[in-house]
Formats: C-alpha cells, sequence, structure tokens
C-alpha cells in the first residue's frame, strides 16, 4: 500500500483541476441511465447486460477524453479551450439522449414543448407591450415629451 500512495496522490494531483468537469460528466451519465433504465421499463424492453456495460464504458471513456482534453489544452495548445469544447460536446449529447428518454417516457418532446412555451410567452408579452406603449401614447401625450 505504502509504495501506491504516491502514485494514487500523483493520479488526484493531476485530475484536480478537472474534477468538477469529470463530476459533471458522470453525472450526466448517470441520469442518462436512469432515465433510459426507465423508459426501457415502460416501453416493456428488456435491460440487458450490454446496455450497462454500454454506459460503464461510456463513464471510463468520456473522463479520458475530457482527461485528454484538460492535459492537450494546459500543456501543448493553450490557445484553443479543447477541454471546454470537447465537454460542450459530451454534455449536449448527455443531454439530448436524457430528452429522448424523457420523450419515451412521457411521450412529450421538451424541446419543441420549451420552444412553443417561448413563443407564446415571448408574443404576449410584446402585444402586452404594444399595448401598454399605445395606451399611454394616447392618454398622456405630455409624458411622452418629458
Amino acid at each position: 500500500m505504502e509504495k501506491i500512495k504516491p502514485y494514487l496522490f500523483w493520479l488526484m494531483t493531476l485530475v484536480a483541476p478537472i474534477a468538477s468537469v469529470m463530476f459533471t460528466v458522470a453525472f450526466l451519465i448517470i441520469v442518462d441511465f436512469i432515465t433510459g433504465t426507465y423508459a426501457s421499463i415502460k416501453k416493456n424492453v428488456p435491460i440487458t447486460s450490454e446496455h450497462i456495460g454500454n454506459t460503464i464504458s461510456k463513464f471510463f471513456i468520456y473522463n479520458l477524453v475530457v482527461l485528454s482534453a484538460f492535459l492537450l489544452e494546459k500543456y501543448i495548445v493553450k490557445e484553443i479551450p479543447f477541454q471546454r469544447i470537447i465537454a460542450g460536446f459530451i454534455a449536449i449529447a448527455e443531454i439530448k439522449s436524457i430528452m429522448e428518454n424523457f420523450n419515451k417516457i412521457y411521450g412529450i418532446n421538451p424541446f419543441k414543448a420549451l420552444i412553443n412555451l417561448i413563443k407564446k410567452r415571448s408574443l404576449k408579452d410584446l402585444e402586452e407591450t404594444i399595448d401598454i406603449l399605445m395606451n399611454n401614447k394616447e392618454e398622456d401625450p405630455k409624458n411622452q415629451k418629458k
């Protein structure tokens, strides 16, 4: 055990600056696994060891890619933010998968629902703003000059 401590310390020192990114990636993978499992149960699709193995391998591969991007950015090419770009792509892929699982579970596409909500809310706010501006302009022209 004493021989392993220096290597373990070295590994922790190497990973410390990007631990939060790696935890975030791990969290997204776990949430994807949970929602995917629930969607499989809801659709009566059997959960196989292959699916669980894919999740475990994805956990290690994604974190190794994030670590590699960090090392590349820190020691070789400092001008390009490889870590943020790659972590962003991984996060987008996982969030997309989580949203697809959400769609399978509830039958609602959250992206389309959010876009429709924003469009309706924005148009309503715009109409209210125009009405307020038009009413103020008609009621009190003296306030407009001030």
